[in-house]
């Protein structure tokens, strides 16, 4: 049975000014800690319960040779959220949580374990976002990023079309501005915001070529009805929208000193850079990874995209072909440095 642990942050303090107490993350640490740290934040919607990078002793990232830590975002279900939180900060009166705060309060995590130093962050989508997010906020204490289907900044198509399954779960009346309870959930703005989602997490090669059946789906209403009604289409509602406000928020730029700088932000950068966007994404546009890959000074960053229909979910741990693309360019990724290092 996998263990879960939870990590109490103390005292801390937000970007936007609010201090908690009560505070913490939930994490699974596997592997042995005196090893090389690898941290693997969650994505949008994500559980630390079921990984979306490719972990395990069959692939690069593996518990014999790392140390891998796979933590829960603030406002995701599983860490301090609008569902586990108790008052003032309980429900939708729970605070804007930015990058920077979960890289800060992940940080906290880390060094209570006893690592000055991480040998890599690598995450999925919103987990993407976070890994570049600590090459920028603490750039001598990552060694290498590895983001997949994600960006340094939310772009405004990304913008827009979150506004469009959050607004579906506002026009259930039942939402009632997040006061909404246990007994009277609602479910058709949490279906409607899955349904919304639903469009853009794979390609229309996928979808006209019926790969959902590669995913032991028999039809096409079983698809929608089991993977995104009852997947994304389950979970609390205001966890969605303080996740999809970080998600919409989301500029590592947007700290000192940089304040919205994205050129100055990424040439800050230390950690060798692996961006592995998908070239049929319609969240992250794999132009936008070229784009960031470009800013980084040279040496840093390498644009290394994951031509696949599978779209957004090819960085996902989705299917055999995108995961073994993942695990032979992590693995040239290590033994470069790690021959550097030998040298």
């Amino acid at each position: 049975m996998l263990k879960v642990e939870r990590f109490a942050l103390g005292e801390f303090t937000l970007v936007g000014g609010q201090k908690t107490t009560d505070c913490f993350l939930e994490y699974h640490a596997l592997g042995d800690p005196t090893n090389p740290a690898v941290l693997k934040p969650t994505c949008f919607g994500g559980s630390i319960r079921s990984s979306d990078i490719p972990i395990g002793e069959e692939h690069t990232l593996t518990p014999e040779k790392y140390f891998i830590i796979q933590v829960g975002m603030l406002g995701g279900g599983e860490s301090s959220s609008p569902s586990n939180s108790k008052a003032p900060y309980d429900g939708p009166r729970f605070p804007p949580i930015t990058l920077a705060d979960q890289v800060e309060a992940q940080k906290k995590l880390v060094e209570s374990l006893g690592i000055t130093k991480l040998w890599a962050v690598t995450g999925y989508s919103m987990g993407a976002m976070q890994s570049y997010q600590w090459a920028v906020q603490y750039p001598s204490f990552v060694q290498h990023i590895i983001p997949t289907s994600g960006a340094a900044r939310c772009s405004l198509h990304n913008y827009v079309f979150l506004e469009g399954p959050k607004n579906a779960l506002f026009a259930d009346g039942k939402f009632n501005n997040g006061e909404y309870t246990p007994d009277d959930l609602p479910l058709l703005g949490l279906k409607g915001f899955a349904r919304a989602y639903s469009g853009w997490g794979f390609s229309s090669a996928w979808y006209r070529e019926h790969r959902y059946k590669e995913l032991g789906f028999k039809d096409f209403d079983e698809y929608l009805v089991k993977y995104w009604d009852e997947g994304m289409g389950t979970l609390d509602a205001n966890d969605l929208l303080s996740l999809v406000k970080t998600w919409q928020t989301g500029d590592v730029s947007n700290i000192p000193p940089y304040n919205g700088n994205l050129e100055a932000a990424m040439q800050a950068i230390e950690a060798r850079a692996l961006v592995m966007p998908c070239t049929t994404d319609q969240y992250f546009e794999a132009v936008t990874g070229e784009h960031e890959v470009s800013l980084m000074r040279p040496g840093i960053g390498k644009y290394n995209p994951i031509i696949s229909i599978w779209g957004h979910q090819a960085g996902g741990c989705s299917n055999p072909v995108d995961n073994k693309f993942y695990d032979d360019s992590v693995a040239a990724l290590f033994a470069e440095t790690e021959a550097k290092l030998n040298a």
